[in-house]
């Protein structure tokens, strides 16, 4: 049986330029849950991956078809909290109009991010237990279209995060355009298209049916290669993405500080970063000294301390070399 992480709590200490929002409605969830689980699910050994690239990853899914998370009356209060962020949007090289940090001025949104119901419901997609990400960044990432027609809302990429879930908290059916995409391959042969100026076949180019407003698709994200295309007219999109972490001990941390350093602002993506890293360490020394696990076997409790070293000076390596990253992404193409 897996030794399983202890949540962490959110930060009770909020940081500079990020204030509070002055009215909202409190997050209900047996008012704003309609929790639904998908239809189908698509694996990453259907999507190419190898048996030893699956094996490197916390759960086989790839992305769902698109299943319910909210009910109408979540619908309306999130698109109102994310309709009053919307003035705090900032710009990054891939996306014109983002606001990343809202569960610091949003309770409602916070408490939605970190649902424990959302939660259950997520691990039980993924076929295992799942916490909402311990960075608060990877909380409650909102996306607006842009004010441009006909610039994609965001370019073909992967996430800095193992699994996150699209959700659309307008109606993606009351605009044109503006679609969900995901490519039906690997982030290997889509780098491969790229180096080559091959363009993404239309016919690996998959987009996802969704019924409406409050429906969202759970993908592993660094390893489901996805887009959000351009609007044909003038409308309103926003899209809501959320991370979580696996709770499973033994699968090694995924977080791109690299790419978080270059889309969050400078005074707090280290510190959220060092917090993460510090937690999920500190659950490794808590597992060791609860379960000292007594053996002759020295190289097994070697690996686990070697586990927490890693663990750290890979961190502390990020950290020292954020400022020569360049950001990720397969272009527009």
């Amino acid at each position: 049986m897996p030794l399983l992480a202890t949540p962490l709590a959110f930060p009770d200490i909020h940081p500079d330029g990020f204030p509070a929002l002055p009215s909202e409605p409190p997050f209900d969830p047996a008012r704003h849950l309609a929790l639904e689980m998908p239809e189908t699910i698509v694996s990453l050994g259907e999507l190419g991956y190898s048996a030893a690239e699956q094996a490197a990853c916390p759960s086989m899914l790839g992305i769902t078809s698109a299943f319910r998370i909210l009910s109408e009356e979540g619908v309306a209060c999130l698109q109102e909290v994310a309709r009053n962020l919307a003035p705090y949007a900032r710009k990054i090289e891939r996306i014109s109009r983002m606001v990343r940090g809202g569960v610091y001025q949003s309770k409602f949104l916070r408490d939605f991010c970190c649902s424990a119901d959302v939660a259950d419901l997520i691990s039980r997609i993924s076929g295992a237990p799942q916490f909402p990400h311990s960075i608060p960044h990877q909380l409650g990432h909102l996306n607006y279209n842009p004010q441009t027609v006909g610039e994609n809302v965001d370019k073909w990429h992967v996430d800095t995060l193992r699994l996150d879930y699209v959700l659309f908290v307008t109606d993606p059916n009351l605009i044109e355009g503006g679609e969900f995409d995901y490519f039906q391959g690997t982030k290997g042969e889509l780098e491969q298209l790229k180096i080559t100026g091959q363009p993404v076949p239309a016919a690996r180019v998959k987009s996802p049916a969704v019924p409406g407003a409050g429906y969202a698709v759970l993908q592993q994200g660094n390893m489901v290669v996805h887009r959000a295309r351009a609007l044909h007219s003038a409308g309103e999109r926003i899209t809501l993405v959320n991370g979580y972490v696996p709770a499973d001990l033994s699968i090694e941390d995924f977080t791109r500080f690299d790419q978080l350093y270059l889309a969050d602002p400078e005074h707090i993506a280290a510190s959220e970063y060092a917090r993460h890293i510090a937690w999920w360490g500190q659950q490794l020394l808590t597992s060791q000294i609860n379960d000292p696990a007594f053996t002759a076997d020295r190289s097994q409790i070697a690996r686990r301390l070697e586990q927490v070293s890693r663990l750290l000076g890979d961190a502390a390596g990020q950290i020292r070399t954020a400022e020569t990253a360049r950001m990720e992404h397969f272009g527009d193409q």
